[in-house]
């Protein structure tokens, strides 16, 4: 950013100077060209004087002495005027330098106020920190300190700048790749504030909006939902939240006609799809019970349970103060991607130690189960707020990675670490 301001400067002050060097330049030729004029006509006023003091002296109106007299005089005269026109012309030429110094001390007192206001310095600043984060692994300690830096300069200047959507959807990914979905709800709805009709912002405050929700569709997640399918019906996450509350809402058959439309934006090979495919099918599964008639519950099999389920014992540490009517979440999230649970259970602080299993029937959404993941984490957090998305002062632990395997895993998490 200094080498850009010193730019900008050094060519502000060439546009300064330049046309008191121009005009000190052509003074020169016009300061002699004036010199010359006034000489001339100082010449001819003498010589007229001269004839008429001659023809005064022809007819005896004054003598000898007398015309000597007046002759000296008006060269006198003559002198003394060439030199004040000289004089005169001068100061004319050098009558506007005085402003030159003046100016150029205004100028960055001036110009450097506006440029904090109006100019580009702070998204210099962020683009900067932006290229240096690919300099750093992703679990650098660089890294961190980057990405710090990096919210805190994107924050100040949509303080100043709200009208930037780009950086409202910055801060947004920000915060979920930081589990806080109440920001990154927040920094959405900023975003849908400058532009409220853009397809994506509407679709991806809907989706934050219903994980805060505890995945629920609340009103205003039903809203939400809506607001982003009118704008864009081809939206495949869209598409994929109707299918979630037409299932709910017990149409499986909507779901699976919502949920096909969404894979049709996606790839097939990609982990989407997988998921959606997931959900199609056990919402065939349930369209077939009630054609059949059975009023039976769906169960997973048991030839596959093996594969669904996870034990996983959890306990708090002995530094870790808590109340025994403190939520505990115990969830399992996918080992990269979107950090909404895969399967997740609420508990009682009161109830530690325990050992509890999460499998497909602990699912968040239908299509996103614990099945349809290879590599897991397992994540249990003591919440002080009871709210489902990580707060600041919760205490927490995570697993290492975790892959599934036709063995039923069992994995011990002791909460011992504080969010900052």
């Amino acid at each position: 950013m200094t080498v850009w301001v010193v730019a900008l400067f050094l060519g502000a002050f060439f546009f300064l100077i330049y046309p008191f060097m121009t005009n000190s330049l052509g003074l020169d030729d016009i300061f002699s060209e004036e010199v010359k004029i006034t000489e001339k006509e100082n010449v001819r006023l003498y010589k007229e004087q001269k004839t008429l003091f001659q023809q005064q002296l022809d007819r005896g109106e004054i003598d000898n002495q007398q015309y000597e007299n007046l002759l000296l005089e008006s060269k006198h005269l003559l002198l003394l005027n060439t030199q004040t026109g000289q004089n005169k012309l001068l100061g004319t030429s050098s009558s506007g330098l005085w402003l030159l110094p003046i100016l150029l001390l205004i100028l960055p007192i001036v110009a450097l106020p506006i440029y904090q206001e109006i100019g580009a310095g702070q998204d210099q600043k962020i683009v900067s920190l932006i290229e240096r984060q690919s300099f750093f692994g992703q679990k650098d300690t660089g890294q961190l300190q980057v990405n710090n830096q990096l919210i805190t300069a994107l924050e100040a200047r949509v303080s100043s700048r709200p009208d930037n959507v780009y950086y409202w959807v910055m801060l947004a990914q920000s915060a979920i790749a930081d589990d806080n979905l109440i920001g990154a709800s927040e920094y959405f709805a900023a975003a849908l504030k400058v532009n409220p009709r853009d397809s994506f912002l509407l679709a991806q405050y809907a989706e934050t909006l219903f994980l805060v929700d505890d995945s629920r569709f609340t009103d205003r997640v039903v809203s939400a939902v809506d607001a982003a399918f009118s704008a864009d019906q081809s939206n495949h996450t869209v598409l994929g939240l109707k299918g979630i509350e037409a299932f709910v809402n017990g149409d499986p058959g909507l779901a699976i006609s919502y949920w096909r439309r969404a894979q049709g934006q996606v790839e097939p090979s990609s982990s989407i799809y997988a998921g959606l495919q997931a959900g199609i099918d056990r919402a065939q599964e349930l369209t077939a019970r009630i054609v059949n008639g059975s009023d039976d519950e769906l169960t997973i099999d048991d030839s596959n349970a093996l594969q669904r389920a996870i034990k996983v014992e959890v306990s708090l540490s002995v530094e870790v103060p808590f109340t025994s009517d403190q939520v505990v979440f115990v969830a399992a999230v996918r080992d990269s991607g979107p950090p909404m649970p895969l399967a997740a259970k609420k508990i009682q602080a009161g109830q530690l130690p325990i050992s509890i299993i999460l499998s497909d029937e602990d699912a968040v959404m239908p299509g996103q189960e614990l099945s349809s993941a290879k590599d897991i984490k397992l994540v249990a957090r003591l919440s002080i707020s009871g709210s489902a998305t990580p707060q600041s002062g919760d205490w927490e632990t995570t697993s290492k990675t975790i892959k599934l395997t036709e063995e039923t895993e069992t994995v011990s998490l002791v909460i011992d670490q504080k969010r900052p």
